[in-house]
């Protein structure tokens, strides 16, 4: 006889009478630790409602309430008449009888007739116009003092009463009451705080406009950087890294250079057309601007029309960058030229368009060849750079391609050797212009080594904590190399810091051993990096990209506009350039990160079919991922402008143009019905963008 086994319920059971207690147990601690939370955060907000409850507060409350519903947008034409009593404060001696009244009209009357300072007195008004709202002011004997002190309000019969304090103004002659009434005589007009508030919110609007177009011209490049899966598969050779570190540092030396040579060059043509004549001037500058135009156009020519060919020899390829570099130095110089006749061009018509209400297209001219020429030593040193940067990498891989594989090793050690001193030397000086050591302060090799050993402890102790938990198993990888990379960061840290203060010892003193040491310890960190990739064909330097530029991104998006503000105030002076500067910093690395987030959420089909043709990195971006995102770019544009429109009123508190200052002005004069326009406009402004931005997203996007 075959028996079924029975399976027994009671360790079910057992767990559904131990679930049963336990989760209401859960439920109960989860909601003690919010109550906690709160209670927390109500201590440290500081809510009390003692203060809500209080009359005076109420008042006041009231009061700004009813000014900002009274917005000052119109006036009408007015009349003011004075209605004036003599009286005598404090009383004479032998009393004082108050002056008969004359002819017909409102007339007031103070009891008692005289008092002293500071002393209660009823004052009345008959025969006002009904319902008048009017000041009553004290005027004592010195010219345009008016000291208020109550406001009356007739009533239907034409009187008033209202008592007062008389104010401590004591003098031997009589001094006066005064009721000062209004009467609208004329059509209506646009106040004064009206016509200032459409001023300046077009200054607004203008100022968010100019910050987001900067922002998009800089945070559009810089997104590609940033995003991911862009960078996640480009891998360098450790001597292609650390020739185009080497280059940065050569490119901007000889970009100053050539910038300051032919910025002279410039000033020199610029003062030989003035010596000439000024009607000789424009000739010559524009002379001078077609030939270097024409000159850079030949040179175009001849180097598109000889062909790349890899089986070239040397001296050709030399004379194809020598073309190159000529034809940027011409590009550059016409720059120069085209600014120096802009600035020319605008002072020339500055004059008859001031005339027409167009005064500003002349001095955009000026203020467009003003940046032209200003920052042509600094545009020159910054693109010979990329130039540098971009030839010593090419030069790095040509290296590393044609030389045999022991010949590329030994050459990674001392190339990275100069590269690694080249960082430590740029963090020393740094240090050393933020301090002012003057390079004679062993703080400057420490915080060298320092950094450059936080930074090599972090990521090697990442990367072998994240492989052993891997090869162990389990879950938690990233978290153990998180942990691991902080204590990376600590100990190579300490360790650079120590070798740092023994390179200082070492060396000579002054400024000489700071040098020194400092390049020490770029040559020992470089030796070991080298050293510790010498197993890797190539390094991870796209990743080390993405980190660089989120990170520098993260950092400047944590610090406030209005702290940015401040500190372009000081640079330009307080005014709308000032908060364009610090809404532009703001906005390029806001944009920055949201476009990047969106290169990163691009369907990946097309960007393998693009790669599949042979197509280079630059066309896969140009080809596969730039259609993909054109559209959400451009909502992110628009909504950042509507952001920088909004916060441009708060830059205007810290002096940086805009509305905001103006209502921060009214505000602090207790302004409100002044202070409601600026808010009525803001308001205006902002839902006519959000609409408009709307409409252009539904078309586009």
């Amino acid at each position: 006889m075959n028996e079924t086994p029975t399976t027994s319920t009671e360790p079910t059971a057992e767990k559904k009478r131990r679930g049963g207690w336990a989760r209401p147990l859960m439920i109960l601690l989860g909601v003690f630790a919010i109550v906690v939370v709160y209670a927390f955060g109500f201590q440290k907000t500081d809510v009390d409602l003692e203060q809500i409850k209080s009359e005076t507060r109420r008042e006041q409350l009231v009061r700004i309430i009813r000014g900002l519903a009274h917005p000052d947008i119109i006036r009408f034409e007015e009349t003011e008449t004075f209605v004036t009593l003599d009286v005598a404060v404090p009383c004479p001696p032998d009393g004082y009888e108050p002056p008969a009244r004359e002819g017909d009209g409102p007339y007031l009357v103070m009891t008692p007739a005289c008092a002293d300072p500071e002393t209660d007195v009823l004052v009345e008004g008959f025969d006002f116009p009904p319902g008048t709202r009017a000041p009553l002011s004290f005027i004592p004997n010195v010219e345009g003092i008016a000291l208020k002190l109550a406001e009356v309000t007739v009533g239907d019969d034409g009187t008033f009463s209202v008592e007062v304090e008389l104010p401590e103004r004591p003098d031997e002659e009589s001094q006066q009451l005064r009721v000062t009434t209004t009467e609208q005589t004329g059509t209506w007009t646009w106040s004064k705080n009206a016509r200032e508030t459409w001023d300046k919110i077009i200054e607004t609007v203008m100022l968010a406009l100019m910050a987001t177009t900067l922002g998009i011209a800089v945070g559009i490049p810089l997104s590609f950087f940033s995003a991911r899966n862009l960078m996640r598969p480009i891998r360098t050779p450790m001597l292609a890294v650390a020739l185009f570190l080497t280059g940065i540092p050569v490119g901007i030396y000889g970009g100053t250079v050539f910038g300051r040579f032919i910025s002279d060059l410039g000033a020199n043509i610029a003062d030989l057309s003035e010596v000439t004549g000024i009607p000789a001037r424009p000739a010559l500058l524009a002379a001078a601007l077609a030939a270097t135009l024409l000159a850079g156009w030949l040179a175009l020519r001849y180097i598109l029309s000889q062909s790349e060919d890899l089986d070239r020899d040397l001296a050709w390829r030399i004379g194809r960058v020598v073309s190159w570099i000529v034809l940027v130095a011409l590009a550059l110089f016409a720059v120069l030229l085209a600014g120096y006749l802009l600035m020319w061009i605008g002072d020339a018509i500055e004059d008859p368009l001031d005339t027409v209400w167009m005064g500003f297209i002349a001095r955009f001219l000026v203020t467009v060849g003003d940046i032209l020429s200003t920052f042509m030593t600094a545009g020159a040193a910054i693109l010979a750079a990329f130039a540098g940067a971009f030839a010593g990498s090419r030069l790095g891989h040509t290296v590393v391609d044609r030389l045999p594989k022991p010949t590329v090793r030994i050459l990674r050690y001392p190339a990275g050797a100069v590269a690694v001193a080249i960082v430590a030397v740029g963090i020393g000086g740094a240090v050393n212009w933020l301090y002012e050591y003057e390079w004679s302060n062993q703080a400057i090799p420490a915080t060298a080594g320092a950094m450059l050993g936080a930074l090599g402890g972090g990521i090697v102790f990442g990367r072998l904590a994240r492989r052993a938990s891997r090869r162990w198993g389990g879950g938690g990888a990233g978290f153990v190399a998180f942990l691991a990379g902080l204590v990376g960061i600590v100990g190579g840290g300490a360790a650079g810091l120590a070798l740092g203060n023994i390179a200082e010892r070492i060396a000579s003193p002054g400024d000489a051993g700071s040098i020194v040491s400092t390049i020490v310890v770029g040559v020992v960190f470089g030796l070991l990096l080298a050293w510790a990739t010498r197993r890797l064909d190539a390094l991870p330097s796209g990743l080390a990209t993405y980190y660089v530029s989120r990170s520098l991104f993260n950092g400047i998006r944590s610090v406030e506009p209005l702290v940015m503000a401040i500190v372009f105030v000081v640079w330009v002076g307080i005014g709308p350039f000032a908060g364009s500067l610090a809404l532009a910093l703001h906005t390029v690395a806001a944009l920055a990160k949201l476009y990047s987030e969106q290169v990163e959420s691009i369907l990946t089909g097309p960007v393998e079919a693009v790669t599949a043709t042979g197509a280079t990195r630059l066309q896969n971006v140009v080809y596969a991922v730039v259609p993909q995102i054109v559209p959400p770019y451009i909502a992110f544009t628009l909504y950042r402008w509507d952001i920088n429109v909004r916060m441009s009123t708060i830059i205007g508190f810290a002096g940086g143009g805009g509305i905001g200052f103006l209502l921060q002005q009214n505000i602090n004069l207790l302004q409100y019905s002044a202070a409601s326009v600026q808010m009525l406009a803001i308001a205006v402004v902002v839902s006519t963008l959000d609409f408009v931005s709307a409409r252009i997203r539904e078309r586009i996007v």
